[in-house]
Parts: C-alpha cells; structure tokens; sequence
C-alpha cells in the first residue's frame, strides 16, 4: 500500500514538474442530492481534468449519493361533507437507495472576470441504481371508510439496475491562487428507464448541488 501511494505521489509531482502551465487538474465535493418526489440525500464526487485550451476542458469522474424514500400520491376517491377530500395523499414506494456512477463530460467556460468565473458542465455516463421497492397494499381506514395505499414492509424486493445517465448544469468558480480554486455546481441529472419507468421520468431524475476544490496539478 505505501508503494502504491508513493507511485502514485512520483506520477503526479512528474506532471506538475513536465508541465510548468499544467492542463491537468483534480476535484473533489460534497453535496446535496435531490431526487424528483423523494426525500434529500448526500453525495461526494472526485474528478480529473484536461484542458484543452484556456476555454473548454474534458473530465471523468466518479460519484456516489445516497437517499431515503421514493414517495408517492394518491387521492381518495369518495367523500362527503362529513370526510372532505384531504387532497393528495403522500406514501413511498422505495427507500434505501444508493447510487454510484461515472461519467465523462466537457466542461465549456461562458464568462470570466477577477471575482468569479462561470462554465457549463454537460456529461454522459453509466450509473449503478440501487434501492428496497414494496408493494402497496389497499386498507381500508376505519374512521373514512376510505381505502389508503401502505407500503408492505415485510417483503421488500432488492432492485439492482446500470442505467445510461445524462448531467447538465451550471459551475462557479472563485480562483483562490494559480493552484487552488473554490467551486459551486448545481446539475440536473437523469438516469434512463430508471425503476422500470418511462424513458425520461420524475423517477430517475434528480438535482444536484455540490460545493468542493480544484487544486491544478
């Protein structure tokens, strides 16, 4: 193990050494994700970058966030004065999900001045979706006589799925010297057919803020 580190150490300090104006850099981040009709989660990402030139570069990355439930809606299909319509009725239908992916993007700069600088981030990738699915069982609520959807949390049902995802999204970087800089992203992903859905869903669709550094190598 500490070989290994100390390969890894002597091949970044020989880019930084060939490479005086390096094109090369990492990031790192933590963040918030935000599931379409789900509760938040958190995430962290890693990335590496290349310039190609002073206004577009290429970067791969990897990612893993994680959230709770995956809620759902209904509403009651009888009712009176006596038991008025509540409106829409909240359950969930999934919970423990974890996703992990990677990704190659380009990242595009739009604006640059002495404070603040503004790039456009678009990636591709494969995402590795995981999460408990349950059944809805119909009961009946003895006080309405209405019929309520629950979750049967007795036989939960392991769902395992590598789906092709998509990222775009807005990144805003402040320079702190020529070697380090602080960044805000903010990205709207989607991950196709995810959950057994339509192709591009509420289900598979997601936000995602991250706040981290860039440290040029």
């Amino acid at each position: 193990m500490f070989r290994l580190s100390f390969f890894i150490i002597l091949f970044f300090l020989s880019i930084s050494i060939g490479h005086p104006q390096s094109k090369y850099s990492i990031e790192a981040n933590l963040g918030i994700i935000s599931p379409f009709n789900s509760s938040a989660g958190l995430s962290g990402s890693g990335q590496f970058n290349y310039s190609l030139n002073d206004m577009t570069q290429l970067f791969f990355n990897a990612s893993y966030g994680a959230w709770d439930k995956y809620n759902v809606f209904y509403e009651y299909q009888n009712y009176s004065s006596e038991n008025p319509n509540p409106g829409p009725i909240k359950t969930f239908s999934a919970d423990d999900h974890s996703l992990a992916s990677i990704n190659l993007g380009s990242r595009f700069k739009l604006h640059e001045n002495t404070i603040i600088n503004l790039y456009f981030d678009a990636q591709i990738g494969l995402a590795f979706f995981s999460f408990n699915k349950y059944n809805l069982n119909e009961f009946t609520n003895p006080e309405t006589g209405q019929i309520d959807l629950i979750p049967d949390l007795s036989s939960p049902i392991k769902v395992n799925e590598t789906l092709l995802s998509f990222g775009v999204g807005p990144v805003f970087e402040r320079e702190i010297n020529t070697l380090l800089s602080l960044y805000l992203s903010v990205k709207l992903n989607t991950m196709l057919n995810a959950g057994d859905t339509n192709f591009i869903s509420k289900r598979g669709t997601y936000f995602l803020v991250s706040a981290g550094f860039k440290h040029m190598l």
